[in-house]
Order: C-alpha cells, then sequence, then structure tokens
C-alpha cells in the first residue's frame, strides 16, 4: 500500500494536508487517517507529512484535487522547498492542460 498525500490551500497562509490509503479504482476514497490544519506554507505541509510518513519510502500525492506525482518520503523532509516548487509546476501544466474533446 501506497500512502497518498492530498494537500489544499486554504487561504494566503493557510494550508492543510491529510495522508489516507490508496483504493480500488472506481471506489469512494478512504477515510483519512491523518488531518492537520492550519501550516503556513506548501513545503511546511510537506515537512509536516514526512513525519506522519515515516515508515513510508514514497506516497503520491494531489495537490488541490490534482494529481501531481510520486515523491520520496526522504525529499518531502529534507528538500520540501524544492519538492513544493516541482509539485505545484506540475500542478500548473495539469491546470493548463487542453480539455481532451
Amino acid at each position: 500500500m501506497q500512502p497518498v498525500l492530498e494537500i489544499r490551500k486554504l487561504g494566503e497562509h493557510s494550508y492543510t494536508y491529510t495522508v489516507r490509503a490508496t483504493g480500488p479504482a472506481g471506489a469512494p476514497e478512504p477515510e483519512a487517517c491523518y488531518v492537520d490544519r492550519g501550516l503556513t506554507s506548501f513545503p511546511d505541509c510537506l515537512r509536516d507529512a514526512a513525519e506522519a510518513l515515516t515508515y513510508f519510502a514514497s506516497v503520491d500525492i494531489r495537490y488541490e484535487g490534482l494529481c501531481v506525482g510520486e515523491q520520496a518520503v526522504s525529499r518531502l523532509e529534507n528538500q520540501p522547498e524544492a519538492v513544493a516548487r516541482e509539485l505545484f509546476a506540475r500542478y500548473l501544466e495539469g491546470v493548463q492542460a487542453p480539455l481532451a474533446s
């Protein structure tokens, strides 16, 4: 099982994240097993989540509901600013991608 880290921006300097298990395709999302609210930045969410994910080598990450990739948990802890930049760039690419007809 590989966990899913879901990060959402609540306000200018307010982020929240949840950690949950992956579920079968088409099934409802499993209940979050960890929730943290009120962190001040995207990198802070990544760093804090790394502490909750210490038993896992990697994690799937979603930002604002969009899958932005898989990352090693060690990178979340040791390089949160760089990872946040990479993930946000992927998010922008996904948001700006043309819709399939």
